[in-house]
């Protein structure tokens, strides 16, 4: 994925209880592993769990001065709340350049949306490797393999360097595998 000013901007948009935070500081943390700098920013709720939620994640080679992510090059919906409050965002002029990751079993993307989008089964993905509250890493999987944001050996080391629930390691995997074969697949715009 082509960086904007140097940067890859992220934007891992869900509801309270999905894991974005966790993700963004996984991610975060392998790109720092590699020598890179990273931010990650989250806005999310005063509830637990069901309310919107985000995190911002920015990596790059330059120092950070601004920690949200102001035009995504990639954005993940892990929930329909989360494609309905960037629609018009996606709708509007310009979104091809972004890149909309959503979860196919959850999202429905409006006819409008002009990002192109790659929508994979997270929740079933995880659930498949026995890991059925690991979507997350499954979706840090294919963020990884769609946007380079940071290698996946590194993402692999900060998930061995954690004690995450059994099969997470795999959902990652499958997340990954899942990307890179879409990505191989004709855009679906």
């Amino acid at each position: 994925m082509n960086a904007r000013n140097g940067f890859i901007g992220i934007v891992l948009a869900g509801v309270g209880g999905q894991g974005l935070v966790t993700i963004g500081t996984l991610l975060g943390e392998a790109a720092v592993l590699e020598g890179r700098n990273a931010c990650l920013s989250s806005t999310y709720g005063t509830e637990a769990r069901g309310t919107f939620t985000k995190s911002d994640v920015l990596v790059g080679n330059g120092e950070i001065d601004f920690i949200e992510v102001v035009e995504p090059d990639a954005l993940l919906c892990l929930a329909q709340q989360a494609f309905d409050r960037y629609a018009p965002r996606l709708e509007a002029e310009g979104a091809e350049r972004t890149l909309l990751l959503y979860d196919s079993d959850l999202v429905t993307p409006s006819a409008l949306c002009r990002a192109r989008s790659v929508g994979i089964p997270f929740a079933r993905l995880a659930s498949e490797q026995g890991a059925a509250g690991a979507a997350n890493l499954a979706a840090l999987g294919a963020v990884v393999g769609l946007t380079g944001a940071a290698r996946p050996e590194s993402v692999r080391a900060v998930l061995e360097s954690r004690a995450f629930r059994e099969g997470s390691a795999e959902a990652f995997e499958e997340g990954f595998r899942a990307a890179r074969s879409a990505e191989q697949e004709p855009s679906k715009t």
